[in-house]
């Protein structure tokens, strides 16, 4: 009788110890884990719009087989309708050439850009196939229509730029286009991610940027990143410009999704653990976002307005 309670003790004791550190060890949200928000705030819209860029250098390979990471430059909007498009570890779609077999395929590393509407009127006219691309026009995730372009990119410089491009009559209508392309450094090479179409033949873009990280799920990988194996991968932001002209900042915020919320179009905002440092140069015209493989007190990185620095 004496052992048995004795080991009785030590099972409770093993089990009071094991339910504290369940405890102590907070529990990961589902993905896509959205990392971070960048905000640069500008001195209003860009009337006559003819082209936005942003530099984007990333610190380190990160390979599709381990990770699906998005990396967000620029989010915003044309003619009232918004917009986002960067670097993907896993992109994905449907053929360019054949969209109608709607079959996903994926392409590892590659270029996206997107755009969205406040009423289901986008279809496929509305995106410019490529060969070799992927395209998608959808509804699961607001109505938006997309085009991809699967490229092994590596750690190294981009500068992702939009353009306009040329205007067309359709029933009546005129629609302009555009493209979107991405300048690789080391290579010198211009890559053409896909083009997009907007009712008008004039635009103004909303003068806002926004940028973001993300790990997301794809059907090919769709399970949390081992944290303690998540490498020390910087990536940076600059250059940002409007027109071939630097962006007339006014500020530039960095805000984390730390709660459950809900999107302006409803759907539920991805929260993430604190995997993020940020940090801005004294001009503002640089943004560097640091991951580390253990997740920190929001205390670390509060919302806020990175650049003007507070005195």
């Amino acid at each position: 009788m004496h052992v048995s309670i004795r080991f009785l003790s030590v099972v409770s004791c093993l089990t009071l110890m094991a339910s504290a550190a369940d405890e102590a060890t907070p529990k990961l949200p589902p993905l896509p884990w959205h990392m971070v928000n960048l905000w640069w705030s500008t001195c209003g819209e860009v009337k006559d719009f003819t082209s936005f860029s942003v530099d984007v250098e990333v610190s380190i390979d990160m390979p599709a087989e381990t990770y699906n990471l998005y990396i967000s430059p620029f989010s915003g909007a044309i003619n009232g309708e918004s917009i986002y498009g960067g670097l993907q570890t896993n992109c994905n779609g449907w053929n360019a050439m054949k969209p109608q077999d709607q079959k996903r395929l994926h392409g590892g590393h590659g270029f996206i850009f997107s755009r969205w509407s406040g009423k289901p009127d986008l279809t496929l006219e509305d995106v410019r196939a490529t060969p070799g691309g992927f395209v998608e026009a959808a509804g699961y995730e607001g109505e938006f229509v997309s085009g991809r372009k699967p490229y092994a990119w590596k750690a190294g410089k981009y500068t992702y730029k939009l353009q306009r491009l040329d205007t067309e009559i359709t029933d009546g209508k005129a629609y302009t286009w555009v493209g979107a392309f991405v300048h690789e450094h080391a290579t010198g090479r211009d890559i053409f991610v896909t083009a997009l179409r907007f009712a008008g033949d004039s635009l103004t873009h909303s003068g806002k940027n926004a940028g973001f990280m993300e790990f997301y799920s794809t059907e090919k990988l769709h399970t949390p990143p081992d944290l303690a194996k998540l490498p020390p991968l910087e990536v940076r932001f600059s250059n940002l410009c409007f027109n071939g002209a630097p962006a007339d900042l006014k500020k530039v915020d960095a805000t984390f999704i730390r709660s459950a919320m809900k999107r302006s179009d409803g759907l539920a905002a991805p929260i993430s653990p604190n995997l993020l440092h940020v940090s801005s140069s004294e001009d503002g015209r640089e943004i560097t976002c640091r991951l580390v493989n253990q997740p920190f007190p929001d205390s670390e990185e509060p919302n806020r307005t990175l650049w003007p620095a507070k005195k």
